[in-house]
C-alpha cells in the first residue's frame, strides 16, 4: 500500500494550476460556468488532463475562482477595517478597492456560480466580522449612521463593481455613485 506523498508540488505544477485558474476565471467570467473544460485548457495552454488533476470536477474549479474571489473580498475588508483614517474614509477605501479588483471577481453577488463550500462560508463571515468592526468604529464616533450593516455595504460594492451597460467610462460612473453612497452614510443622513 503506498502512503499518499507529503512533499510540495513542483513549481511547474503551481504555476500550471495558477494558468488553468486565470484561464477558467475569464472563461467563465464571459462564457459561463459552462465552457468546456478541453478550452479552459486551450486558453490555460496546458492539457485538459492537467486541468482535471487539479480539479477534478468543475464543480471543484468553479469553487476554487469562488473561494479566491472571497479571498480578495476578505483581504480588502480587512485593509477597510485597519484603515487608518476615518471609518468613513475606509468605507470608501473598500469600495474602491471592489472596484479596483472587479475582473477579478468571480462571486455569487457579481452573477457567479452560487457555491457555498463551508470554507467560502468561513471567508463570509470573516469579511461580515471585517466590515462590521469597521462600521461599529464609525458608529461610536457617531461618524457612521447607527443602522447600517455590514450586508448594506457589501450590496452596494457588489453593485459598483459589475459595469452598468450605459454610456461612458464605467470607473468615472462608479466614482460618482461612491460619492453619492459615502454621503448617505454619514450620521447626518440618519433614517432615525
Amino acid at each position: 500500500m503506498r502512503l499518499p506523498s507529503t512533499r510540495a508540488p513542483r513549481k511547474d505544477a503551481l504555476r500550471n494550476r495558477e494558468r488553468v485558474l486565470g484561464a477558467a476565471l475569464e472563461l467563465v467570467r464571459r462564457d459561463g460556468e459552462g465552457v468546456p473544460m478541453a478550452q479552459i485548457a486551450e486558453l490555460a495552454g496546458v492539457g485538459v488532463g492537467t486541468v482535471y488533476r487539479h480539479f477534478p470536477t468543475r464543480e471543484d474549479l468553479l469553487a476554487e475562482l469562488v473561494y479566491r474571489s472571497f479571498g480578495i473580498a476578505l483581504e480588502n475588508a480587512q485593509a477597510a477595517a485597519s484603515h487608518p483614517g476615518s471609518a468613513l474614509e475606509g468605507v470608501r477605501a473598500f469600495f474602491d478597492a471592489t472596484l479596483r479588483d472587479r475582473e477579478r471577481f468571480l462571486l455569487p453577488a457579481h452573477g457567479g456560480p452560487r457555491i457555498f463550500t463551508p470554507a467560502i462560508r468561513k471567508r463570509q463571515k470573516d469579511i461580515r466580522t471585517a466590515l462590521g468592526a469597521l462600521l461599529e468604529r464609525g458608529q461610536a464616533t457617531r461618524e457612521l449612521r447607527p443602522d447600517l450593516t455590514p450586508e448594506d455595504l457589501i450590496v452596494a460594492a457588489s453593485l459598483l463593481s459589475r459595469p452598468l451597460p450605459v454610456p461612458g467610462d464605467w470607473d468615472v460612473i462608479a466614482h460618482r455613485q461612491i460619492d453619492l453612497i459615502i454621503h448617505g452614510l454619514t450620521a447626518s443622513c440618519s433614517a432615525d
